[in-house]
Order: structure tokens, then C-alpha cells, then sequence
């Protein structure tokens, strides 16, 4: 029988496609949910692109103890793929800091009594690149959670993997641990009704709903990409805490590349002009979410070193140009 792997956050955006890829692995899989009416619509949308007969679902809730033992029983891994992505303003920072922080615990803790062999755990590069000035960050840097600029997303984030470094410190004989860091998440997603933050970014570049498109640089990666490394990260037979980077290359991509490559391949609605970062700065003021994006790469290489992925892992990320088009594809099928 093939081994099992418990995902959490199979609703979203990565865990659906971390779903689908741990599925076309020979994975069985079973998927957390915390409304039970979802498994239907869930079911569909993953059998466009992967079998489901390995895949079932358990109901837990980050914010409750309920369920988790249950939903890991018999699991051989857990990747810990739930956590709320909120670039805005937030009334209330437990409604970030809470899912992420307590519900890694729940996990975490579920995970030792059963006895499960590893936990693979999506964080962001921001955790790692967050306070890089000068050159790429590579997976022994670590963004300190007081550091000027860090927004509310990248704070969750760093508890998160406090708690994992923890864990991981207290529990030498395992599970073992693997966080992943991806920069901003594009490619096609599986469901028509996506409304992932990253998403959300560009289809507004590639409907044009603005007429010009900031001047700010992420490190990007595609969705694919970032659930290959979480699946890959599986087969690790090394003990201990392992981190591993995602995105297309070392340099930053600019959200105005974005526009530029829909534009040479006729996705005309695209905006031709760019927002000087001065520009930005002054909009921010105003915009809660301009003023996120801006403090979070204001001063920073933004630049990731993941070399030890792609030797480690034997990943190699596709392009830029090709996850833009996909993009595009999967959102005009959709629209």
C-alpha cells in the first residue's frame, strides 16, 4: 500500500495543487477541511488534473484541538500547507497570528503521537529574505520578527516557524521537519473561483484594471513548482530541520515583467506604465495594502539563493515567461 500523506488547507490555492502533485506521486492522500461540504467541489476541481481515488478527507479546524488526532492517524507525512494570507489591513492580528502559530502546534503535536515521519511546513521568503540589504538570502537566514518593515503576513509566518524550530529542538528522534520558502505564488490554479491575494495581483495586471503597475520586484515562483519542492521534500530521509527556497530565479521578478510578457503575447489590457517607487511611497500613505508591499521589500535585495533546493531536491524551476502565459491561459478558460 502506498504511504499516506495527510494536507492541510486543500481549499487554497497551494494545498489544492500540493494535493493534486502528492496524488500524481503515488501518494495516497488524505485532506483536512473545516467545513465537511466542501469534499465534493474539492473532489472535482482535483480530478481535472489528478486521480482521486487515493484521496479522502478528515475534518479539523486549526483554532480547535478537535479532530487532529484522528485526521493523522495512520499518516506517514503531514504537509502543513493552512494558514491565512492577508496583505491588508487586519481589526485583529489573532486572526493571522492564531491560525498560524497555534494551529502549526495542533499540527505539530498531532504529528509526534502518531508518529508520522516527517512534517513539510509552506512558509514565505519573507522569512528568510525579509532584512537581506546586500546579496541573496539563502536558507540560514532568518528574518527577525522586530525587524523595520516586517508586516503582519511575515510576523505569523517567523512564530510559525519559531514554533517548528522549537518542536524540532525538543523532538531530536522526529518527526523531521522541512520548511518551504517561495517567493509571490502565480501559475494556474485549479479552482475557477480563485481568490489567493497573489491571484487577485495579476489578474489585475492582465485585465488592466489599473493603468499602471508598481515598480516593486518579488521573488515569484510558480504554483507547480512550489508544490514538486513540498512533495519532493517527502522522500528526505535526513533527520532534523531542513529549509528550502522556491522562486524562478536568484534575481527578483518586477510586477511590471509581468505586464511586459502579457503584452508581447497579445494580452493587450495589460498596462504599458509603471509607478516610480517615490510615487508608491506617497500612495501608500493612503493604501494599506501599497503600504505593505512597500515596506516589505523597501531597501531589500529580495534576492533568493536556491541552489540547495535544486541540488538537494533535484528541482529545476520553469521559466518566468511560460508560468505568466499559464497563468493567463488557466484565468481566460475560466473567466
Amino acid at each position: 500500500m502506498s504511504e499516506l500523506v495527510v494536507v492541510t488547507g486543500v481549499s487554497g490555492f497551494v494545498g489544492m495543487q500540493i494535493t493534486a502533485t502528492a496524488l500524481n506521486a503515488g501518494y495516497r492522500v488524505r485532506a483536512t477541511l473545516r467545513k465537511p461540504n466542501q469534499a465534493e467541489k474539492l473532489t472535482d476541481l482535483i480530478s481535472k488534473v489528478a486521480s482521486t481515488k487515493n484521496l479522502e478527507f478528515a475534518t479539523a479546524d486549526l483554532l480547535s484541538d478537535q479532530g487532529w488526532d484522528q485526521a493523522l492517524e495512520g499518516a506517514d507525512f503531514v504537509i502543513h500547507a493552512a494558514s491565512p494570507l492577508i496583505l491588508g489591513k487586519v481589526e485583529d492580528e489573532s486572526d493571522l497570528i492564531d491560525p498560524a502559530v497555534k494551529g502549526t502546534k495542533r499540527v505539530l503535536d498531532a504529528a509526534l503521537k502518531q508518529k508520522v515521519k516527517r512534517v513539510v511546513i509552506t512558509s514565505t521568503g519573507l522569512t528568510v529574505a525579509g532584512h537581506i540589504t546586500e546579496g541573496a538570502a539563502g536558507p540560514d537566514d532568518f528574518t527577525p520578527i522586530d525587524f523595520p518593515g516586517v508586516n503582519l503576513y511575515t510576523k505569523s509566518k517567523i512564530m510559525a516557524e519559531q514554533v517548528a524550530l522549537e518542536f524540532a529542538s525538543a523532538n531530536p528522534a522526529g518527526p523531521a521537519i522541512t520548511t518551504i520558502h517561495p517567493g509571490v505564488i502565480i501559475g494556474p490554479p485549479l479552482n475557477p473561483d480563485e481568490d489567493s491575494e497573489s491571484i487577485g495581483l495579476f489578474k489585475g495586471i492582465w485585465q488592466g484594471k489599473q493603468p499602471a503597475v508598481p515598480a516593486i520586484g518579488f521573488p515569484m515562483a510558480d504554483i507547480r513548482d512550489v508544490a514538486d519542492v513540498h512533495v519532493s521534500a517527502l522522500a528526505e530521509t535526513e533527520g532534523g530541520l531542513r529549509r528550502y527556497l522556491v522562486s524562478f530565479t536568484t534575481e527578483p521578478q518586477l510586477l511590471p515583467q509581468i505586464a511586459q510578457v502579457l503584452r508581447a503575447n497579445g494580452h493587450k489590457k495589460a498596462p504599458r506604465l509603471t509607478i516610480p517607487i517615490p510615487v508608491l511611497k506617497f500612495l501608500s500613505r493612503f493604501n494599506p495594502e501599497i503600504k505593505s508591499l512597500v515596506e516589505s521589500t523597501d531597501g531589500k535585495t529580495m534576492m533568493l539563493d536556491c541552489s540547495a533546493t535544486m541540488s538537494n531536491l533535484d528541482w529545476k524551476p520553469m521559466s518566468f515567461e511560460q508560468s505568466v502565459l499559464d497563468t493567463a491561459a488557466a484565468l481566460e478558460g475560466n473567466a
